[in-house]
């Protein structure tokens, strides 16, 4: 490697070393329910959100409630794109008139975005419609990772909690694993490729 590969490799592991503790305070503060610097803006729409969608946030559940929640949140997360890539063709915003696309592809795309693995093994702009594109796969970006970051939550806190019956509440969890990480790290990332001139003009 050379001077700049490793000048680059030992600047990127500084800043990952430095922003390690108050990422992780951050973090933790947001999956205990601890108040943060969002809470005025983002602490209205969670309480909407368990309104709506009829949760209470101070319910906990057991390791297999927990499980069950991961499980069930998964499958129809991958049902339902797998349905989106098998009926593209019916669907709108597909300008190309893109057929549908094929059982194993879509199973094997389904499952792929789902795991948050993400492999692709077509060319997406001639396989899949814009609205397979933005609202089946872009949604795993999040879906996904929010079920990575509630399971490794739920582990540490099955270690942790030794004498708790309870490893905490997965809509919770994934609420604000959305509202308080996700969102506002997809904001700055995307203000930082917008700087960059990443999209298309």
């Amino acid at each position: 490697m050379s001077a700049y590969g490793w000048l680059q490799f030992a600047l990127f592991s500084l800043i990952l070393l430095a922003s390690v503790r108050p990422v992780g305070v951050y973090l933790a503060r947001v999956l205990e329910g601890e108040r943060t610097w969002l809470d005025p803006f983002l602490r209205p729409c969670e309480r909407l959100i368990y309104k709506l969608s009829g949760v209470n946030a101070k319910d906990e559940m057991n390791w297999r409630q927990y499980a069950f929640a991961v499980l069930g949140f998964s499958a129809v997360s991958m049902l339902m794109t797998y349905a989106m890539e098998r009926l593209q063709n019916f669907l709108p915003w597909n300008p190309q008139h893109l057929a549908a696309v094929g059982p194993d592809l879509a199973w094997n795309t389904a499952a792929s975005f789902t795991t948050n693995t993400n492999w692709q093994s077509y060319t997406p702009e001639t396989t899949m419609s814009y609205l397979t594109q933005m609202v089946a796969l872009a949604y795993h970006n999040f879906g996904s990772a929010a079920v990575g970051i509630v399971v490794a939550v739920a582990l540490i806190r099955g270690i942790k909690r030794t004498t708790s019956g309870t490893i905490g509440n997965f809509w919770v969890d994934t609420t604000r694993t959305y509202l308080y990480i996700l969102l506002p790290a997809s904001i700055v990332y995307a203000l930082l490729l917008v700087a960059q001139g990443v999209p298309q003009k």
